[in-house]
């Protein structure tokens, strides 16, 4: 079953288990400089966990300001081509992945 097909009331539970859960990881203190196997305390699976983390919402972050940009840089008068360029991609298919949310 995808998230979607759930009702609005158990995706908004769901969400709620799935924030708590990420804000236990994001609370943890990164460990000590220094060997950390050495720390009896110390839990990689934990530490790859709140490593994920941080790593997808830095990403989603950088990924909403380069959108951010390349709406802006259309708006002004920028072709898909030129913004492709700089995204390292095709015109069209800066346009396919783009344009749909110009209209948002």
């Amino acid at each position: 079953m995808r998230f979607e097909d759930y009702t609005p009331e158990m995706q908004a539970k769901l969400r709620a288990i799935g924030n708590a859960a990420a804000d236990a990881v994001e609370a943890q203190d990164s460990p000590s400089l220094g060997d950390p196997e050495n720390d009896p305390n110390f839990s990689p699976e934990l530490e790859l966990s709140r490593l994920l983390n941080r790593r997808r919402t830095e990403l989603k972050a950088i990924d909403d300001s380069i959108t951010r940009m390349v709406l802006l840089m259309h708006r002004r008068g920028q072709s898909w081509e030129t913004i492709g360029r700089k995204l390292g991609i095709t015109g069209e298919a800066t346009r396919l992945r783009y344009a749909k949310l110009e209209r948002q």
